[in-house]
């Protein structure tokens, strides 16, 4: 047998500099992504808001020109916005100003209650550890929640953005597939469309969900006489677009500011939150979301840790929509095309030996 060659692997330096090149391209990138990912997002929930812009403009086009039908949708959703910003805004700001004076007190009555309750021979580091985890529930996630409202009533480019990317939604279709090699744009448009399909569908879902549940908060927590329930209902509706943690942000502050009132009262408002969350994830999460994206939920769960602890609470709100897109990118580009390669593959199998070979 003849002797066995031995291949000495030698680097070139255009091979180094090839390398080198690519890794500092990476790193470029990877802290481009970090300096801009807060626009990305928000660009992201611009494409959602309009999405929720073209429906109405898409149905209205059956029976009127679509640029008609389109200026009609734009009119409604600035009239409701402006009626929103005039008569509610103002009464929203106010009431937060006050549970921002209200919850530490609040806050002091949870501790004494919970002094009371346990009795005097209770640990003291035990409880300087609840107060402590409790006051920086409040301090780090109610302030952002009420910020975001602004944010997402008062952000003039999304806004913007949303209208733009509503009016001509096959423009920018067409745009983006110009930019992919010919062979490839028939399966990449098949991802754009029932990607769009999914948010359309998720996105018109939550937006109903969310109105119903702010106007539900608001009822229940003005029969409690709740201060602050139009504020509160207002921060429910909005965190409701974050599902698993959303209701439990948005119930927290309700049961702390009901501690005001007494405890009986914190337990009741506690109850009702509970009890219209389990009523929401029993009619409108079959009825809508799954039937739109279908997602399990350990991978959801998962999906919206990875994305709170490494973006805040702006990468909850897009973790489902994200997540969703990725889905159908990984199904139509990856998942489809490795069956019918296995199909193709036990066809040929079975037509060479006459048997499909075992699994």
């Amino acid at each position: 047998m003849p002797d066995s060659i031995v291949r000495r692997i030698t680097w070139r330096s255009a091979d180094i500099a090839a390398i080198l090149t690519l890794v500092a391209l990476f790193l470029l990138g990877w802290t481009f992504f970090w300096r801009v990912y807060t626009a990305l997002f928000l660009g992201l929930i611009a494409i959602l808001l309009a999405m929720v812009l073209h429906a109405p403009a898409r149905y209205l086009s059956r029976w009127i020109p679509f640029k008609v039908a389109f200026a009609i949708s734009i009119l409604g959703f600035l009239a409701a916005l402006a009626g929103i910003v005039i008569s509610v805004i103002p009464q929203i700001a106010e009431q937060v100003s006050q549970l921002a004076a209200q919850l530490p007190s609040a806050l002091q009555s949870v501790s004494t209650w919970i002094e009371e309750t346990a009795g005097s021979g209770t640990d003291s580091e035990l409880l300087d550890g609840i107060n402590q985890q409790l006051a920086d529930f409040i301090g780090r996630f109610v302030p952002l929640a009420f910020n975001l409202i602004s944010l997402l009533f008062g952000s003039f480019a999304v806004v913007i953005l949303a209208i733009f990317l509503a009016a001509q939604p096959n423009m920018y279709r067409s745009l983006l597939l110009r930019l992919l090699p010919p062979h490839q744009r028939e399966r990449w448009a098949r991802v754009y469309d029932e990607a769009g399909i999914s948010l359309r569908n998720w996105v018109i879902g939550k937006a109903l969900t969310m109105a119903l549940v702010g106007i539900f908060t608001w009822i229940g927590l003005t029969l409690f006489e709740i201060p602050g329930a139009l504020a509160l209902a207002a921060l429910a509706a909005i965190l409701e677009f974050i599902p698993n943690f959303g209701p439990t942000i948005a119930a927290a502050p309700a049961v702390i500011a009901a501690f005001a009132i007494s405890p009986a009262t914190a337990l009741y408002v506690a109850i009702f939150y509970f009890v219209l969350q389990q009523i929401q994830s029993a009619v409108t999460v079959p009825l809508v979301e799954r039937r739109a994206v279908d997602i399990p939920p350990a991978v959801l769960l998962i999906w919206q840790l990875m994305l709170a602890v490494g973006f805040g609470i702006l990468g909850l709100f897009i973790a489902t929509p994200l997540l969703a897109v990725i889905v159908v990118v990984l199904r139509v580009l990856y998942l489809e095309p490795t069956e019918e390669r296995y199909s193709w593959d036990r066809r040929e199998a079975e037509a060479v030996h006459g048997e499909i070979p075992a699994e």
